[in-house]
Protein backbone atom coordinates (compact mmCIF):
# COMPACT_ATOMS: atom_id res chain seq x y z
CA UNK A 1 0.00 0.00 0.00
CA UNK A 2 1.23 3.43 -1.16
CA UNK A 3 1.61 6.21 1.37
CA UNK A 4 -0.91 8.25 -0.66
CA UNK A 5 -3.44 5.27 0.68
CA UNK A 6 -2.61 5.15 3.98
CA UNK A 7 -4.00 6.26 6.52
CA UNK A 8 -3.56 7.61 9.98
CA UNK A 9 -5.83 7.67 13.71
CA UNK A 10 -5.21 11.22 14.44
CA UNK A 11 -6.59 13.48 17.65
CA UNK A 12 -6.99 16.94 17.97
CA UNK A 13 -6.42 18.79 20.76
CA UNK A 14 -5.83 22.68 21.70
CA UNK A 15 -5.16 25.21 24.41
CA UNK A 16 -6.97 27.87 23.28
CA UNK A 17 -10.31 27.07 24.39
CA UNK A 18 -12.58 29.61 21.58
CA UNK A 19 -11.36 26.55 18.80
CA UNK A 20 -11.82 23.43 21.17
CA UNK A 21 -13.39 20.52 18.86
CA UNK A 22 -14.14 17.28 19.76
CA UNK A 23 -11.43 15.26 20.43
CA UNK A 24 -12.54 12.09 19.53
CA UNK A 25 -10.20 9.68 16.98
CA UNK A 26 -10.63 10.45 13.18
CA UNK A 27 -8.99 8.81 10.21
CA UNK A 28 -6.88 10.92 7.71
CA UNK A 29 -4.53 10.54 4.56
CA UNK A 30 -1.10 10.10 6.27
CA UNK A 31 0.09 12.52 3.67
CA UNK A 32 -1.62 15.00 5.04
CA UNK A 33 0.27 18.53 5.52
CA UNK A 34 -0.66 21.96 7.21
CA UNK A 35 -3.26 23.09 4.97
CA UNK A 36 -5.14 19.98 4.67
CA UNK A 37 -5.35 19.51 8.96
CA UNK A 38 -6.41 23.36 8.82
CA UNK A 39 -9.09 22.93 6.39
CA UNK A 40 -10.37 19.94 8.82
CA UNK A 41 -10.19 21.71 12.14
CA UNK A 42 -12.07 24.97 10.38
CA UNK A 43 -14.64 22.57 8.98
CA UNK A 44 -15.20 20.93 12.50
CA UNK A 45 -15.52 24.53 14.27
CA UNK A 46 -18.40 25.49 10.93
CA UNK A 47 -16.24 28.85 10.52
CA UNK A 48 -17.39 30.62 7.71
CA UNK A 49 -14.39 31.99 7.54
CA UNK A 50 -11.16 30.09 7.60
CA UNK A 51 -8.39 30.36 10.83
CA UNK A 52 -4.59 29.67 9.72
CA UNK A 53 -3.76 26.94 12.13
CA UNK A 54 -0.01 25.65 13.12
CA UNK A 55 0.38 22.15 14.13
CA UNK A 56 2.46 20.33 16.80
CA UNK A 57 3.14 16.89 17.15
CA UNK A 58 5.06 16.16 20.91
CA UNK A 59 5.83 20.35 21.14
CA UNK A 60 7.13 20.58 17.44
CA UNK A 61 5.48 22.05 14.75
CA UNK A 62 4.44 19.92 11.66
CA UNK A 63 6.54 21.21 8.44
CA UNK A 64 5.71 18.50 6.54
CA UNK A 65 3.07 15.44 6.05
CA UNK A 66 2.20 13.44 8.68
CA UNK A 67 3.72 10.04 7.56
CA UNK A 68 7.34 11.87 7.23
CA UNK A 69 7.24 13.25 10.78
CA UNK A 70 6.27 9.95 11.85
CA UNK A 71 8.99 8.35 9.82
CA UNK A 72 12.05 10.40 10.67
CA UNK A 73 10.82 10.09 14.30
CA UNK A 74 10.48 5.88 13.82
CA UNK A 75 6.96 5.88 14.28
CA UNK A 76 4.55 3.20 12.91
CA UNK A 77 1.49 5.37 11.39
CA UNK A 78 -0.16 2.48 13.58
CA UNK A 79 -0.32 4.57 16.21
CA UNK A 80 -2.99 7.43 17.19
CA UNK A 81 -1.49 10.53 17.21
CA UNK A 82 -2.50 13.57 19.29
CA UNK A 83 -1.93 16.75 17.09
CA UNK A 84 -1.85 19.87 18.68
CA UNK A 85 -3.31 23.00 16.89
CA UNK A 86 -2.79 26.68 17.41
CA UNK A 87 -3.09 29.36 15.92
CA UNK A 88 -1.37 30.55 13.37
CA UNK A 89 1.04 33.23 13.51
CA UNK A 90 0.83 36.20 10.29
CA UNK A 91 3.72 37.09 8.48
CA UNK A 92 5.27 40.76 9.55
CA UNK A 93 3.66 43.38 7.55
CA UNK A 94 5.86 46.10 6.32
CA UNK A 95 4.48 49.56 8.01
CA UNK A 96 7.01 52.28 7.40
CA UNK A 97 10.65 53.08 7.88
CA UNK A 98 12.14 56.37 9.26
CA UNK A 99 15.43 57.77 7.51
CA UNK A 100 18.41 58.59 9.34
CA UNK A 101 21.50 60.11 8.50
CA UNK A 102 23.69 57.08 9.22
CA UNK A 103 23.82 53.72 10.74
CA UNK A 104 21.35 52.59 13.26
CA UNK A 105 23.37 50.65 15.95
CA UNK A 106 19.92 50.23 18.60
CA UNK A 107 16.51 50.03 18.20
CA UNK A 108 14.15 50.27 21.26
CA UNK A 109 10.51 50.27 21.76
CA UNK A 110 8.07 51.53 25.07
CA UNK A 111 4.95 53.16 25.37
CA UNK A 112 4.05 53.75 22.02
CA UNK A 113 7.57 55.77 21.47
CA UNK A 114 10.52 53.94 19.31
CA UNK A 115 14.80 55.26 20.30
CA UNK A 116 17.04 55.07 18.31
CA UNK A 117 20.75 55.05 18.80
CA UNK A 118 22.85 56.30 15.24
CA UNK A 119 26.55 56.20 13.90
CA UNK A 120 25.97 60.01 14.05
CA UNK A 121 26.48 60.23 17.92
CA UNK A 122 22.86 61.23 18.05
CA UNK A 123 19.41 59.38 20.12
CA UNK A 124 16.51 60.15 18.47
CA UNK A 125 13.53 59.45 19.73
CA UNK A 126 10.05 58.52 17.33
CA UNK A 127 6.52 58.61 17.94
CA UNK A 128 4.12 55.99 15.76
CA UNK A 129 3.39 58.73 13.40
CA UNK A 130 6.72 58.24 12.18
CA UNK A 131 7.80 62.14 13.45
CA UNK A 132 11.25 62.47 15.25
CA UNK A 133 9.84 64.30 18.41
CA UNK A 134 13.52 64.83 20.06
CA UNK A 135 17.05 64.37 18.95
CA UNK A 136 19.22 63.99 21.94
CA UNK A 137 22.68 65.57 21.24
CA UNK A 138 25.58 64.83 24.09
CA UNK A 139 27.71 62.02 22.62
CA UNK A 140 31.17 62.61 21.14
CA UNK A 141 31.03 59.07 19.15
CA UNK A 142 29.33 56.38 17.88
CA UNK A 143 26.01 55.60 19.86
CA UNK A 144 25.94 51.64 20.33
CA UNK A 145 23.14 51.16 22.48
CA UNK A 146 19.81 52.88 24.02
CA UNK A 147 17.52 51.45 26.53
CA UNK A 148 14.30 52.89 28.29
CA UNK A 149 13.74 53.85 31.74
CA UNK A 150 10.80 54.32 33.78
CA UNK A 151 9.60 57.53 34.53
CA UNK A 152 10.67 59.00 31.32
CA UNK A 153 14.01 57.99 31.04
CA UNK A 154 16.64 56.35 28.66
CA UNK A 155 19.99 55.73 29.28
CA UNK A 156 22.91 55.34 25.52
CA UNK A 157 25.84 53.43 25.90
CA UNK A 158 28.43 55.17 23.07
CA UNK A 159 31.92 54.81 21.32
CA UNK A 160 33.35 57.39 23.61
CA UNK A 161 33.64 55.05 26.60
CA UNK A 162 30.16 57.14 28.84
CA UNK A 163 26.35 55.83 29.22
CA UNK A 164 24.13 59.24 29.19
CA UNK A 165 21.02 59.08 31.28
CA UNK A 166 18.41 61.62 29.70
CA UNK A 167 15.35 62.25 31.04
CA UNK A 168 12.55 63.58 28.21
CA UNK A 169 9.07 65.29 28.13
CA UNK A 170 6.88 62.91 26.36
CA UNK A 171 4.65 64.57 23.15
CA UNK A 172 7.47 67.76 23.21
CA UNK A 173 10.85 68.18 22.00
CA UNK A 174 12.36 68.75 25.51
CA UNK A 175 15.18 66.65 27.05
CA UNK A 176 18.29 66.70 29.61
CA UNK A 177 21.14 64.73 30.50
CA UNK A 178 20.32 64.04 34.21
CA UNK A 179 24.37 62.96 33.96
CA UNK A 180 27.24 61.20 32.49
CA UNK A 181 28.61 57.41 33.61
CA UNK A 182 32.33 57.42 33.67
CA UNK A 183 34.73 54.64 34.21
CA UNK A 184 34.89 52.23 31.77
CA UNK A 185 38.14 52.23 29.44
CA UNK A 186 36.67 51.30 26.29
CA UNK A 187 33.77 51.85 23.73
CA UNK A 188 30.30 50.71 25.86
CA UNK A 189 28.63 48.57 23.34
CA UNK A 190 25.15 47.32 25.37
CA UNK A 191 23.24 48.95 27.70
CA UNK A 192 20.12 47.29 29.88
CA UNK A 193 18.13 48.55 32.56
CA UNK A 194 16.70 45.95 35.03
CA UNK A 195 12.89 45.96 35.72
CA UNK A 196 12.59 47.85 38.25
CA UNK A 197 13.86 50.79 36.48
CA UNK A 198 16.88 51.50 39.82
CA UNK A 199 19.84 50.09 37.82
CA UNK A 200 21.63 50.54 34.50
CA UNK A 201 24.05 47.95 33.35
CA UNK A 202 26.78 48.42 30.67
CA UNK A 203 28.96 46.42 28.82
CA UNK A 204 32.36 47.17 27.19
CA UNK A 205 35.06 46.34 25.18
CA UNK A 206 37.27 46.96 27.74
CA UNK A 207 35.89 43.30 29.10
CA UNK A 208 34.20 45.00 31.93
CA UNK A 209 30.26 45.75 32.77
CA UNK A 210 29.21 47.86 35.15
CA UNK A 211 25.98 48.37 37.45
CA UNK A 212 24.80 52.24 38.01
CA UNK A 213 22.06 53.75 40.24
CA UNK A 214 19.96 55.41 37.89
CA UNK A 215 19.57 57.49 40.61
CA UNK A 216 20.40 61.33 40.05
CA UNK A 217 23.35 62.45 41.84
CA UNK A 218 22.36 65.62 43.53
CA UNK A 219 26.77 66.90 42.66
CA UNK A 220 29.49 65.24 40.65
CA UNK A 221 30.81 61.72 42.53
CA UNK A 222 34.78 62.23 43.49
CA UNK A 223 37.01 60.85 40.62
CA UNK A 224 40.57 60.74 39.71
CA UNK A 225 40.18 60.63 35.88
CA UNK A 226 37.76 64.23 35.41
CA UNK A 227 40.65 66.42 36.16
CA UNK A 228 40.15 70.58 36.17
CA UNK A 229 41.90 70.68 32.86
CA UNK A 230 39.33 67.70 31.13
CA UNK A 231 36.58 69.67 32.23
CA UNK A 232 37.31 72.69 31.22
CA UNK A 233 38.16 71.69 27.51
CA UNK A 234 34.70 71.18 26.39
CA UNK A 235 32.57 73.48 27.85
CA UNK A 236 29.29 71.10 26.21
CA UNK A 237 30.10 68.88 29.10
CA UNK A 238 30.93 70.97 32.19
CA UNK A 239 27.44 71.39 33.34
CA UNK A 240 26.87 67.49 33.48
CA UNK A 241 27.02 65.57 36.81
CA UNK A 242 29.38 62.70 36.35
CA UNK A 243 28.68 59.80 37.95
CA UNK A 244 31.59 57.37 38.45
CA UNK A 245 30.33 55.17 41.41
CA UNK A 246 29.16 51.45 39.96
CA UNK A 247 29.59 47.67 40.81
CA UNK A 248 32.29 46.41 38.09
CA UNK A 249 31.94 42.45 37.20
CA UNK A 250 34.85 41.25 36.03
CA UNK A 251 35.77 37.52 34.48
CA UNK A 252 34.95 37.61 31.12
CA UNK A 253 38.03 37.47 28.50
CA UNK A 254 38.03 40.26 25.91
CA UNK A 255 35.11 42.83 25.25
CA UNK A 256 31.42 42.21 26.25
CA UNK A 257 29.36 42.60 23.46
CA UNK A 258 25.69 42.63 25.32
CA UNK A 259 23.94 42.50 28.89
CA UNK A 260 20.65 41.60 29.87
CA UNK A 261 18.93 41.78 33.31
CA UNK A 262 16.59 38.81 34.15
CA UNK A 263 13.28 39.68 33.81
CA UNK A 264 12.14 38.43 37.10
CA UNK A 265 14.85 38.89 39.24
CA UNK A 266 16.58 42.86 39.26
CA UNK A 267 20.32 41.51 40.78
CA UNK A 268 20.95 38.43 38.07
CA UNK A 269 22.72 39.98 34.70
CA UNK A 270 23.25 38.20 31.60
CA UNK A 271 26.73 38.57 29.48
CA UNK A 272 28.00 37.53 26.01
CA UNK A 273 31.40 38.02 24.40
CA UNK A 274 34.06 37.57 22.22
CA UNK A 275 35.85 35.13 24.83
CA UNK A 276 32.74 32.32 23.46
CA UNK A 277 31.15 32.42 26.54
CA UNK A 278 27.84 33.30 28.25
CA UNK A 279 27.63 34.40 31.65
CA UNK A 280 25.45 34.93 34.73
CA UNK A 281 26.20 37.61 37.22
CA UNK A 282 25.10 38.13 41.22
CA UNK A 283 25.09 42.15 41.29
CA UNK A 284 25.30 42.12 45.17
CA UNK A 285 28.07 39.18 45.50
CA UNK A 286 29.91 40.65 42.41
CA UNK A 287 30.18 37.15 41.43
CA UNK A 288 30.26 34.97 38.18
CA UNK A 289 27.27 32.46 38.96
CA UNK A 290 27.71 30.79 35.40
CA UNK A 291 29.65 29.84 32.26
CA UNK A 292 27.91 28.57 29.16
CA UNK A 293 31.02 28.15 27.00
CA UNK A 294 30.12 28.07 23.24
CA UNK A 295 32.29 27.64 19.75
CA UNK A 296 31.98 31.07 18.16
CA UNK A 297 31.42 34.99 19.50
CA UNK A 298 28.75 36.55 21.22
CA UNK A 299 27.05 39.19 19.83
CA UNK A 300 23.87 39.58 21.81
CA UNK A 301 21.84 38.28 24.45
CA UNK A 302 18.02 38.54 25.30
CA UNK A 303 16.34 37.25 28.59
CA UNK A 304 12.46 36.25 27.91
CA UNK A 305 10.62 36.11 31.28
CA UNK A 306 8.29 33.56 29.81
CA UNK A 307 10.14 30.92 28.55
CA UNK A 308 12.77 31.68 30.97
CA UNK A 309 15.34 30.95 28.51
CA UNK A 310 18.26 33.06 27.23
CA UNK A 311 18.52 33.65 23.39
CA UNK A 312 22.26 34.41 21.95
CA UNK A 313 23.15 35.63 18.09
CA UNK A 314 26.64 34.45 17.16
CA UNK A 315 29.33 34.84 14.48
CA UNK A 316 28.52 31.31 13.03
CA UNK A 317 24.96 32.46 11.24
CA UNK A 318 22.92 30.59 14.62
CA UNK A 319 21.03 31.80 16.63
CA UNK A 320 21.52 29.66 20.33
CA UNK A 321 18.76 28.99 23.34
CA UNK A 322 20.19 28.48 26.67
CA UNK A 323 18.53 27.32 30.37
CA UNK A 324 20.49 30.04 32.39
CA UNK A 325 19.16 27.83 35.17
CA UNK A 326 21.33 25.13 34.67
CA UNK A 327 24.45 24.63 36.03
CA UNK A 328 25.97 22.81 32.71
CA UNK A 329 28.59 24.53 31.16
CA UNK A 330 27.47 23.54 27.66
CA UNK A 331 23.88 22.99 27.67
CA UNK A 332 22.73 24.72 24.33
CA UNK A 333 18.53 24.15 24.21
CA UNK A 334 17.93 24.51 20.82
CA UNK A 335 19.94 25.81 17.53
CA UNK A 336 18.00 27.76 15.57
CA UNK A 337 20.33 27.80 11.46
CA UNK A 338 19.06 29.94 8.52
CA UNK A 339 20.82 32.74 8.32
CA UNK A 340 23.63 33.19 6.27
CA UNK A 341 25.68 35.88 8.02
CA UNK A 342 26.55 36.81 11.80
CA UNK A 343 23.02 36.99 14.22
CA UNK A 344 23.67 40.57 15.26
CA UNK A 345 20.28 41.02 17.46
CA UNK A 346 18.14 38.89 19.15
CA UNK A 347 14.64 40.08 20.38
CA UNK A 348 12.10 37.72 21.99
CA UNK A 349 7.80 38.51 21.84
CA UNK A 350 7.25 40.42 25.25
CA UNK A 351 3.85 38.62 24.98
CA UNK A 352 4.85 34.52 23.63
CA UNK A 353 7.12 32.02 25.57
CA UNK A 354 8.03 30.85 21.85
CA UNK A 355 8.35 33.92 19.51
CA UNK A 356 11.47 35.24 18.94
CA UNK A 357 13.24 37.68 15.91
CA UNK A 358 16.69 38.38 15.01
CA UNK A 359 18.67 40.25 12.99
CA UNK A 360 21.49 39.68 10.80
CA UNK A 361 24.67 40.73 8.70
CA UNK A 362 22.44 38.80 6.08
CA UNK A 363 20.11 41.89 5.81
CA UNK A 364 17.24 39.97 6.46
CA UNK A 365 15.16 39.81 9.87
CA UNK A 366 13.72 36.64 10.84
CA UNK A 367 10.92 35.17 13.21
CA UNK A 368 10.94 32.04 14.67
CA UNK A 369 8.51 30.02 16.93
CA UNK A 370 11.10 28.16 18.95
CA UNK A 371 8.76 25.11 18.50
CA UNK A 372 10.31 24.35 14.61
CA UNK A 373 14.38 24.88 14.07
CA UNK A 374 13.57 26.80 10.91
CA UNK A 375 12.46 30.24 10.76
CA UNK A 376 8.70 30.94 10.55
CA UNK A 377 9.26 33.91 7.81
CA UNK A 378 12.44 35.81 6.37
CA UNK A 379 11.87 39.72 5.82
CA UNK A 380 14.37 41.23 3.76
CA UNK A 381 15.50 44.74 4.04
CA UNK A 382 15.55 44.85 0.00
CA UNK A 383 18.64 46.53 -0.31
CA UNK A 384 20.64 46.62 -2.76
CA UNK A 385 22.15 42.83 -3.50
CA UNK A 386 25.24 44.46 -3.65
CA UNK A 387 25.79 45.60 -1.18
CA UNK A 388 23.44 43.47 1.30
CA UNK A 389 23.12 46.13 4.39
CA UNK A 390 23.82 44.65 7.78
CA UNK A 391 20.85 44.59 10.03
CA UNK A 392 22.69 45.74 13.52
CA UNK A 393 19.63 45.63 16.03
CA UNK A 394 15.65 44.36 16.31
CA UNK A 395 13.37 44.85 19.13
CA UNK A 396 9.99 42.86 19.50
CA UNK A 397 7.42 45.23 21.48
CA UNK A 398 3.93 44.46 21.88
CA UNK A 399 2.89 43.85 18.11
CA UNK A 400 5.66 45.74 16.13
CA UNK A 401 9.00 44.54 15.11
CA UNK A 402 11.88 47.36 15.03
CA UNK A 403 14.77 46.94 13.52
CA UNK A 404 17.51 49.14 11.87
CA UNK A 405 21.23 48.70 10.47
CA UNK A 406 23.20 49.84 7.45
CA UNK A 407 20.67 50.96 5.17
CA UNK A 408 19.68 54.28 7.80
CA UNK A 409 16.19 53.48 8.34
CA UNK A 410 14.00 52.66 11.47
CA UNK A 411 11.70 49.87 9.80
CA UNK A 412 8.47 49.07 11.93
CA UNK A 413 6.20 45.78 10.85
CA UNK A 414 2.96 44.66 12.40
CA UNK A 415 3.91 41.41 14.08
CA UNK A 416 0.96 39.66 16.09
CA UNK A 417 1.73 36.60 18.02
Amino acid sequence: MSSEQEQVQVRFTTQQSEYAVNDAAILLPSNIKKDGLSEIVNSLLDNDKPIPFDFLIDGQLLRTSIVEYLNAAQLSTENLVTIEYVESMLPPIPLTAYQHDDWISSVKGFNGLFATGSYDNMVRLWNTTGECISTLIGHSDAVKSVAFGQNNTLFSGSLDHTVLGWEYTEGEDTHRIMYECKGHKGPVESVAVDYTGKHVASASADGLIKIWSTQEPTEDEPTEEVSHKKRKKSSEKSDRKIKTKAVSLEGHVGGVNAVDFDGADANIVYTGGWDHSIRSWDVEQQVNLTTKNCEKVVLDVDYSKHSKLLATGHSDNTVRLWDPRSEDGSNVKMSLRGHTAWVSSVSWSRTSEYALCTGSYDSTVRVWDIRSREPLYTVDNEGDEKTKDKVLSVFWDDNKILSGGEDKKLRLYQAKV
